[in-house]
Parts: structure tokens; C-alpha cells; sequence
């Protein structure tokens, strides 16, 4: 058996304490029978996992990243996207190591979409390093996973994708009745342990893969936080032609600013580029076919709100 098609048994998360690394490592952990995870971490002592997981202090750096990744048979990358310029040294090193499936860190917009590079620039990156990973698939196979806006945590940094909780406001983007997918981070998690069990890897090796929670609109969330609060939103209106347009000024004064960067995202995942809804324009979801299950809109907002907004 090619080492590329190996069973998936030990995997290796690295940036396993952010938004998409902690979910992925508890859906992982809660399969302890199909696989063995080790969470690398910066920090080890700010990691909280179950006592299953191996947790591992790394710098990331090179002879770090060799030992931990012999002898292992994926590696999940969850870094940020401040870090995405190290995935090439890390794509070496997994390849270095035999390892069999890659999953790259990508969880956003979908970087493969022919607009991408232009509505949202930092996708180049990303696009570039896909481009590499595909020259090793004869040692390896990747999964990339394409889940939109991450739904649940958006609500809770102020001015996160128009919705500013601490404030009961948000910025209602062209009418508010545009749709689009987004995921809640528990989906993802749930998403990457499906692709690496064996009912999924073969028909998930070298593939782009589409889910989400929810197709949704602006209006819909707004209602829905309305019902939750029992408060009655104040509503700022926006285009995301204009938004897109102030974004891209800011982003061209100083392109290690965070906040244009995340404008341009906010201004496609609400209908900028045709990125909004991401798998309609790829050949659809992935959700059915790797047994994800249905997702409560509500009680995702409600969990969502208890979960990253603290109130003041």
C-alpha cells in the first residue's frame, strides 16, 4: 500500500489551541479508538484537553517539527493566517516524514474560487501553497476544507462581520437579504475527523470539500439574535461595494493591518467576488456524504452568545 493511502491512526494538530485547532482536536479525541492526537501548542501550559491528547510545546521550527512528526500519519494544520508563510517549510518537512494526508490550513473562503486572489489578496498565499502541496501527491494526499465564515464566533469580537453584541448593533450589508454559507467551529472540527476516518479518506484524498451549518441572510441572524436577547438590534446600513472599496485603501497603506484584511473577508462573505456561496459554485456540499449532522440555527446563536460573548 502506497504510504499516501495508509489508515489514518496518529495525527498532529499544530495550532491547536485557536478557534479551528481546539474543535478539531476534541471531535478527533472523541474517536479514541480510531485515532491517537497529539495538539501542539506554543504555550503547553495554556492548554485544556482531554487526558487522551498528548499536548506538546513547540516553536514550529524545523528540528521541533521533525520529531514530532515521525512515525505520525496526518498532520492538520490549524495555524493563523499571520503564520500561513510557514506552510511551505512545514509541507517539506510532512513529506520529509511520510506523512499520509495533509490537511492545510485554509477554513475560510474558498481560495480555489477564480475571484478569490482579487476580492480578498490574502487568499494568495493560500492559493500558492495549495499549488505546492499538489506537487507531492505522489508522496502524500491533502484535503483542503472550505467552510466560509466561522458562524458561532463571529459574535463575539465587536464589529466581527457586522454584528457588535456589546453594543446590541449591527452593519446590515446591502439589504440584509443576500445569502450565504457559514459554519459553526464544532462543524469543522466535526468535518476533519470525518475526512481522515476510514469510511472518508479515500474519497477525500487530493479534494477540495465544501461545508457549512447554515445558508443564511443578514436578516435572518438578525431575527434570530432578536428572539434570543430579547432585544431589538440597532441596524447600521452598508454596501459591500463601498465597505470593499475602504478596505482595500487601508489595505494598501499597510498590509500587515489586520482589520482591512478582515474587511475584504467580511465584504465576500456577503456577496463580493460570487465567494458567498462557496459550494453552490463547486458541485455542493460535502455535508451528507461525510455524516454531518443538521445543526440548530437557534441554538447555535444561543450557544454561540453564551460562548464567546461576555457580556459588560
Amino acid at each position: 500500500m502506497a504510504s499516501q493511502h495508509r489508515p489514518i491512526k496518529n495525527v498532529v494538530v499544530l495550532g491547536s489551541t485557536g478557534h479551528v485547532g481546539i474543535p478539531t482536536v476534541i471531535a478527533l479525541s472523541n474517536h479514541p479508538a480510531q485515532f491517537t492526537v497529539t495538539a501542539v501548542t506554543r504555550d503547553k501550559s495554556q492548554a485544556s484537553f482531554p487526558p487522551s491528547v498528548r499536548v506538546v510545546e513547540s516553536d514550529l521550527s524545523r528540528s521541533s517539527l521533525l520529531s514530532l512528526l515521525r512515525n505520525q500519519d496526518a498532520l492538520v494544520s490549524c495555524l493563523a493566517t499571520s503564520l500561513i508563510n510557514q506552510q511551505k517549510d512545514i509541507v517539506d518537512i510532512a513529506v520529509e516524514c511520510r506523512i499520509a494526508r495533509l490537511v492545510p490550513s485554509e477554513y475560510g473562503l474558498d481560495s480555489t474560487h477564480p475571484n478569490a486572489a482579487k476580492f480578498v489578496p490574502v487568499t494568495k498565499t493560500k492559493i500558492e501553497n495549495l499549488e505546492y502541496i499538489r506537487q507531492f501527491e505522489h508522496r502524500l494526499s491533502w484535503t483542503t476544507l472550505v467552510t466560509g465564515s466561522f458562524f458561532d464566533r463571529q459574535f463575539g469580537d465587536p464589529g466581527w462581520f457586522g454584528w457588535n453584541m456589546a453594543e446590541n448593533k449591527a452593519t446590515v450589508f446591502d439589504g440584509g437579504d443576500v445569502e450565504f454559507e457559514t459554519t459553526n467551529l464544532s462543524q469543522i472540527g466535526a468535518a476533519i475527523a470525518a475526512i481522515l476516518s476510514p469510511e472518508h479518506l479515500a474519497e477525500t484524498a487530493n479534494q477540495v470539500v465544501f461545508v457549512n451549518s447554515f445558508t443564511t441572510t443578514q436578516n435572518k441572524v438578525v431575527a434570530a439574535l432578536e428572539k434570543v436577547t430579547g432585544r431589538k438590534m440597532v441596524i447600521e446600513h452598508e454596501t459591500t461595494a463601498a465597505f470593499r472599496e475602504r478596505a482595500l485603501e487601508a489595505h494598501k497603506e499597510d498590509l500587515t493591518i489586520f482589520g482591512p484584511v478582515a474587511d475584504l473577508v467580511t465584504a465576500s462573505v456577503y456577496g463580493q467576488g460570487g465567494l458567498n456561496l462557496y459550494s453552490k459554485s463547486a458541485g455542493g456540499l460535502w455535508n451528507d456524504r461525510l455524516g454531518l449532522g443538521r445543526e440548530d440555527f437557534l441554538g447555535s446563536i444561543e450557544k454561540a452568545l453564551a460562548t464567546f460573548h461576555k457580556p459588560s
